[in-house]
């Protein structure tokens, strides 16, 4: 199955921008959403740096179209002449909002806009980028090893505003495929994903916890661990589902291996002796994250998971599509690669 006109939400973010450039790279013409064409310029200067000699070529099949998660304004006109789309925009907040609809709500409110523009436009194919935190929680703490069959319980334990909001979008995403047998609709379900920054402006969510420890802003590695995965290999996994005649009404698990963050940090500090120096290996206790959470927001959301790390089986990609993601250690060497190359440590 062959997609030539591809719709890619949210564009400017880290996902986004490397599906963004492998769609290209694979000759497809893209229509790119941004919540504002303030954005336009830079984003396209970005991938100019990344595709090299074939960029000018490239970015003639790349149009920019204005549409914001919480308004249906915009969303037809961007999948109009669209074969598919990969809808990939959802908010991945650094810390945990003060009212939890300002996450939920355009995750939700922003999958319907997509979602029915989509189907108004007759585009044939849907591939949604949900994540392993629709898998993983409420289970209680110990179920630890998950996979496509598992489902988090929203009424359990260590839910946040960003697992909720993820899990309620899958879910929609089931509910309204129903009314639209016309159309095949698939999820990738990615975990953690590291990997190359792409520009100097956005370190991105999982970016900056690479670039803080970089830099040595953590004193110690706290007892957390997630499944993880490089951001090239959630990109090829989603092309991989796309063209799949057979995916329609199935969600894949995009997943290394868990990766605790004390593991993540070593590997760093192996990698890199000179950049690395500041990363701190110690075990940090409970408690005293706990502590710094006072004054780092950030931190607030995960206190709620420390010592808990689950694994989700990415089996069916591997078996299906003989898919093979690179170890997630190697993911957080290439993202600190990057930060070092855009000079985010200078």
């Amino acid at each position: 199955m062959q997609h030539n006109t591809l719709l890619i939400t949210g564009v400017s973010g880290f996902l986004g921008g490397h599906m963004t450039l492998e769609a290209l790279r694979q000759g497809h013409t893209v229509r790119g959403t941004l919540r504002s064409m303030k954005r336009a310029d830079s984003v396209r200067k970005m991938l100019a740096s990344h595709l090299g000699a074939d960029s000018e070529e490239a970015l003639k099949r790349l149009t920019f179209h204005e549409a914001d998660l919480l308004s249906p304004k915009g969303w037809r006109d961007a999948a109009a002449g669209c074969d598919a789309a990969l809808h990939v925009a959802s908010p991945f907040p650094l810390a945990a909002p003060k009212d939890e609809q300002e996450v939920v709500g355009p995750a939700r409110m922003g999958l319907k806009n997509v979602f029915d523009a989509c189907a108004a436009e007759g585009v044939n194919r849907f591939v949604q980028t949900s994540s392993t935190v629709a898998i993983v929680y409420g289970h209680g703490r110990q179920k630890t090893d998950f996979t496509e069959k598992d489902w988090t319980q929203l009424d359990g334990g260590m839910i946040s505003a960003y697992i909720k909001s993820k899990t309620l979008a899958e879910q929609d995403l089931w509910l309204m495929a129903k009314q639209q047998p016309k159309m095949a609709v698939s999820a990738v379900n990615p975990g953690f994903i590291l990997g190359p920054i792409l520009d100097r402006k956005d370190a991105g969510t999982s970016g900056d916890v690479v670039l803080k420890m970089m830099r040595g802003e953590f004193p110690g590695v706290p007892h957390l661990g997630y499944p993880t995965v490089d951001v090239r290999d959630v990109v090829s996994l989603h092309f991989l589902v796309l063209n799949d005649e057979k995916a329609d009404g199935q969600r894949f698990a995009a997943t290394a291996n868990t990766l605790p963050f004390r593991d993540l940090a070593k590997a760093l500090k192996a990698a890199f002796p000179k950049e690395g120096r500041k990363v701190g290996t110690m075990a940090m206790p409970n408690f005293l994250l706990r502590f710094f959470s006072l004054f780092d927001p950030s931190l607030r959301v995960v206190l709620a998971e420390l010592g808990y790390m689950a694994s989700v089986s990415s089996d069916i990609a591997r078996k299906r599509y003989g898919w093979k993601p690179r170890p997630a250690e190697e993911a957080g060497v290439a993202a600190a690669q990057s930060l070092i190359d855009l000079g985010y440590l200078d």
